[in-house]
């Protein structure tokens, strides 16, 4: 059975299309596969496309991504103004890809596993979430 991973990321400042072109541009280099969700609606399914250059993006203010490495994928999830981004996938031997994706992302000043209640309460009370 495969175990759900996924992780919380908070930046030094809200997210902007500076930012989320920088972090694109990285998955690019990076991972084999880049992908935004499509906005489709009520009854949609989830159609993506294939983002090859930052300038492919389709801007909204809540995009969606997967990133793929082979058999293996993350979704990341961001709200642009926010100061956070959440990945979810599933647990593989070494480290995650929900992990992988953020871990050489610029600004980044704190990952939290998404099985930590207490920090994820805090930030929520917070506002940050």
């Amino acid at each position: 059975m495969l175990n759900r991973s996924g992780f919380v990321a908070l930046f030094e400042e809200p997210l902007d299309r500076d930012r989320v072109e920088e972090m694109v541009t990285h998955w690019i280099a990076r991972f084999e596969r880049v992908e935004q969700a499509l906005p489709g609606g009520v009854g949609a399914g989830a159609a993506t496309m294939e983002i090859r250059v930052a300038s492919d993006l389709f801007w909204e203010d809540y995009p969606q991504f997967r990133i793929s490495e082979g058999e293996t994928f993350a979704w990341v999830y961001l709200a642009m103004t926010r100061r956070s981004i959440e990945t979810t996938g599933f647990s593989t031997p070494g480290i995650p890809l929900s992990l992988e994706v953020l871990l050489e992302l610029p600004r980044i000043c704190e990952i939290i596993d998404e099985k930590n209640e207490e920090r994820l309460t805090q930030l929520e009370q917070q506002g940050i979430l």
